[in-house]
């Protein structure tokens, strides 16, 4: 018989599989645990209990599947946004973006999108430019509850998830601009111009990307070069009621009537000469000098006294359709002048493309910004803009393919494989359906464009849909079966992105798959999971020290549905932000939360808050605590000035203390629970595992704590003892740091593992765990 004094000194291993329970040599499981609920894992070895989250408010409807966005302006100035079924609200500062002293509705005023109006004691929304309109009417103005500032949005609530559970938008920002983008709506973008000013409109790119050109005996001709009411009529049924609101290129004809530039060549007013590959118009009669027109815009002398030539079109212009009369005719305005070659009866072409994005063929699933471009991507194919210009997806610039100008790649692979992310950086990383692909410059001597772009396969592993999350140089992404998070990162020695996998000692973490991520890099820097089941898992992660440990998360009769994580308001830390369905008095509830921050030494005994939809009240001492009907008929946990009150059920909104209070914390329970794995203290014969121990005394090291039990199963636990003779009774003890001793319960086991459950609304960080074993070496 040995006598052994085993230590844990970190839990920085995370939360591993129990296929990991044999593996005592692995360094990784000195420092694992068999269950990590509600605690998180420091980078340094230490693992804290999960502070609560603050209750924000409920989403529009709660019948509905709610969605979180984030808009990041700088470190100080970001909003969340709720995305809901036709609508967007906007919380900022931790709490609801009000409208207030909105103005009473003038028939007089022009009212724009983004203006505000007040009638019959409702506020609206002006959705379209209208005066006289008064509301309510919905085809000018969106009608706001009470004082909520929100904006209409056209994605209906059932559009926003996909069949995998994940969230159909994706986003990318500049500035003030967001950009949106999803399978069946037209792109859009949304603006800001003040915290209650917002507006969301169709992109109105200048031109779009155009598919590729007809290849077919159709013809199609324009009625003028330029103007408003132009008619396009085709010599076959091509047009649909859908080419409403969309872009038709038109380029001149193959058999092209106009001749070419010569000097000393005498013209009139109005005729064309074709130079340089553009087309140009005389705006005077004389001989053409000897400098041959290469202007892409306006007019200039061919020489000294010679012909003005107004430069005219590149030998295609644009139009935009905005009527159908038939499959063969539709009108429109004409935005980019429109060659003579494709104009009038005379001059049919067959030289013409449609819009690459379309309801038919489909609209953007990602996008990004990359090396100054705005990127849409679709099935297996990419779009750049023109660098600088993010709505011009012009291929040429004044008529000429140079390296500013945008374009599209389309993945080569043996498989079919759609595109589900971008992640720009260095190169744009791309995932597929069944792989991840690099795309950068092919030389670095020359600009990143049309000439100079490649793209190269870096693994098969293949992606789910779930938005990726930059953590550094790394991309974390989820794999294809949205159980296995991986980290691809450039690897010097391959010349290439390898891809490991995350969860290979905790392949059950993420199971049965993972529908949204967001990354909080500040304080802990954790990659927050949603599991299609409710669960949240964390994975703290840190490249520099090797940590990668997860931890799970559980609300109290609640299922986390999204995350997303946005700057706090004094920018010193990342918030972590949630919407949680719950049943509350026996009707489904979502609510919109944060993560609260975490107490520490400095922080005020009676500001702690470690519980789930919590509230606060701070004021004059009181016994009754009301305001909490999101909670009704929940039972809660209660923290009055930084004691431990018994717990209460919310009834009418309200609770009742035993004492007066000044200030209350009040939330769901938030249990937490860390289970080592099987301790290995050896023994005289090798190791302990299989061997019959016993535990006389545990000693757990505890850092500003308060609260809690130990012991060697969920049904034998001890609570941890704090107080101490000199601490008054009735008063709340302080926080305790140090060594507090358990007189252990249990005989002779055949495995020997500590649990400590937090179970009050207190801070508890757990340092290191040591027990006193005695060890048989017979048996």
């Amino acid at each position: 018989m040995a006598k052994s004094t085993p230590i844990q000194t970190a839990f920085n291993g995370g939360e591993l599989s129990p296929l990991m329970s044999g593996r005592v040599d692995v360094s990784k499981y000195a420092a694992g645990c068999k269950r990590l609920v509600n605690f998180l894992s420091s980078v340094e070895g230490p693992a804290f209990a999960r502070a609560g989250t603050i209750y924000v408010g409920a989403v529009k409807t709660s019948a509905n599947r709610t969605w979180l966005l984030r808009f990041e302006f700088s470190a100080t100035d970001s909003y969340i946004l709720e995305v809901g079924d036709q609508y967007i609200r906007f919380k900022y500062n931790r709490a609801e973006v009000v409208a207030s002293g909105v103005v009473a509705y003038n028939g007089g005023t022009a009212y724009v999108p983004g203006d505000l109006a007040s009638r019959l004691g409702v506020n609206y929304y002006c959705k379209a430019a209208t005066t006289g309109n008064q509301p309510p009417n919905a085809t000018y103005w969106h009608p706001l509850t009470g004082t909520t500032y929100e904006i209409p949005s056209p994605f209906a609530g059932a559009d926003l998830t996909n069949a995998d559970g994940t969230f159909a938008l994706r986003a990318v920002q500049t500035g003030d601009v967001v950009y949106l983008v999803h399978p069946d709506y037209a792109p859009r973008k949304l603006s800001r111009y003040s915290g209650t000013r917002w507006t969301l409109d169709a992109v109105d790119f200048s031109p779009p990307p155009f598919k590729d050109e007809n290849t077919t005996t159709t013809t199609i001709y324009a009625s003028a070069k330029t103007g408003s009411g132009v008619t396009l009529t085709a010599s076959a049924a091509v047009f649909t009621t859908a080419h409403v609101g969309q872009y038709i290129k038109l380029t001149e004809k193959d058999v092209r009537d106009v001749e070419q530039w010569e000097a000393g060549k005498a013209v009139i007013i109005g005729d064309i000469r074709r130079s340089d590959g553009k087309n140009y118009s005389a705006l005077n009669a004389a001989t053409t000098g000897s400098v041959k027109p290469t202007h892409s815009t306006g007019a200039a002398y061919d020489g000294d006294g010679a012909v003005q030539w107004q430069f005219d079109d590149p030998g295609y212009g644009w139009i935009k359709v905005t009527g159908y009369s038939s499959a063969t005719v539709v009108t429109g305005t004409v935005i980019s002048q429109l060659p003579a070659g494709a104009v009038g009866a005379g001059n049919p072409t067959t030289r013409w493309n449609f819009q690459a994005w379309n309801a038919t063929d489909g609209y953007p699933t990602a996008c990004t910004f990359f090396r100054e471009r705005l990127v849409f991507a679709r099935d297996e194919t990419l779009w750049f803009s023109v660098s600088g210009d993010f709505e011009n997806f012009a291929t040429e610039i004044d008529g000429q393919i140079t390296a500013d100008a945008g374009f599209e790649r389309t993945l080569s692979s043996d498989r079919n494989n759609s595109i589900q992310w971008l992640s720009p950086g260095d190169v744009l990383l791309v995932g597929t359906v069944g792989d991840e692909w690099a795309i950068s410059k092919a030389t670095t001597t020359e600009a990143f464009g049309p000439a100079n772009c490649e793209a190269k396969r870096q693994s098969t592993y293949g992606s789910s849909s779930v938005n990726p999350q930059r953590v550094g140089s790394e991309t974390l992404f989820m794999q294809s079966s949205g159980v296995k998070a991986r980290a691809m990162k450039f690897q010097i020695t391959e010349d290439g992105f390898e891809s490991p996998d995350l969860c290979a000692y905790s392949r059950h973490i993420l199971k049965p798959g993972v529908v949204d991520m967001a990354y909080q890099q500040e304080p802990w820097s954790v990659l927050w999971c949603v599991r299609s089941d409710g669960v949240l898992a964390g994975m703290t992660f840190s490249r520099e020290q090797e940590v990668f440990c997860w931890h799970r998360h559980l609300f109290d009769g609640g299922v986390v549905e999204c995350v997303e994580c946005i700057p706090s308001p004094d920018g010193t830390r990342d918030d972590l932000w949630l919407i949680v369905r719950y049943t509350i008095n026996g009707s489904t509830k979502r609510y919109i939360a944060y993560l609260a921050d975490d107490a520490d030494e400095d922080t005020a005994q009676e500001d702690w808050k470690y519980a789930d939809m919590m509230l606060t009240y701070d004021g004059a001492p009181a016994t009754t605590i009301s305001g909490l009907g999101h909670l009704e008929g929940e039972e809660v946990w209660v923290l009055a000035d930084g004691a431990r009150h018994p717990n209460r059920t919310v009834a009418s909104g309200a609770i009742t203390l035993q004492l007066a209070a000044s200030v209350v914390q009040v939330g769901l329970p938030c249990d937490g629970i860390l289970e080592t794995m099987d301790l290995e203290g050896g023994s005289a014969t090798g190791s302990a595992q299989g061997k019959t121990r016993r535990a006389n005394v545990v000693t757990l090291r505890l850092y500003n704590s308060l609260g809690g039990r130990a012991g060697p199963d969920d049904d034998n636990l001890t609570e941890i003892r704090y107080r101490t003779p000199a601490v008054p009774m009735g008063s709340a003890p302080e926080p305790f740091t140090g060594d507090a001793e358990i007189e252990w319960p249990g005989d002779y086991e055949k495995t020997m593992q500590v649990v400590v459950v937090k179970d009050r609304p207190m801070p508890m960080t757990l340092v290191a765990v040591m027990p006193q074993l005695v060890v048989q070496d017979g048996r």
